[in-house]
């Protein structure tokens, strides 16, 4: 090693090394930044995930930005971690949010359920016990193709734009079309 080399290798604080070609990615590295994830751990809340799954997915995402990190570009590698470690965040409570919008009706339940019912054990959170079939439900209403193809990509938890690829329409137009028409039933049940 010449000295210049040497001198690109210096380590800052006994933390993070400057030249990314010598940066080892090793239990050093996440013991270092350790401290870091779990504060950023203790700070979050994603529904579905322990702490301890939050943290791991945040030790992968430091060994990512190890991998990853360019200090040509004019970033410091603590920068450049926090945003890997916050998007990363981000990704999980993305996720965690799709997974809690996916609800399913019991089947126990699909020839007494009104469509009012069905709406509301669609839309509200803290509608989790009544679980019903919808294939069964969707079935033996009177929908079109795309309406029924909507609510099962809907309901395996593909998000709006994902839909939007799969039918060749709006989601949101097909969405809106669904509650038009789920709306209209329910009002005539009411009225009945």
């Amino acid at each position: 090693d010449t000295i210049v080399d040497m001198i690109e290798c210096i380590v800052v604080e006994n933390a993070i090394i400057l030249n990314a070609d010598c940066m080892d990615i090793n239990d050093d590295l996440i013991t270092q930044w350790e401290p870091k994830i779990q504060k950023m751990v203790s700070t979050s809340y994603i529904a579905g995930l322990d702490k301890e799954d939050i943290a791991q997915e945040l030790r992968i995402s430091l060994v990512k930005a190890a991998k990853a990190f360019n200090p040509d570009k004019g970033a410091i590698f603590h920068t450049y971690l926090h945003t890997s470690l916050v998007n990363t965040i981000r990704t999980l409570i993305n996720k965690a949010q799709s997974q809690l919008n996916s609800r399913s009706i019991d089947m126990t339940d699909i020839y007494e359920t009104t469509p009012a019912e069905i709406i509301r054990a669609l839309t509200d959170p803290n509608h989790y016990q009544e679980e019903v079939d919808i294939s069964l439900w969707v079935d033996s209403q009177n929908l079109a193709n795309k309406e029924k193809l909507f609510l099962q990509l809907k309901l395996e938890g593909l998000t709006m734009e994902e839909i939007t690829e799969d039918l060749g329409e709006s989601a949101y137009k097909v969405r809106q079309g669904l509650r038009d028409k789920l709306q209209q039933e329910s009002d005539t049940d009411e009225d009945a």
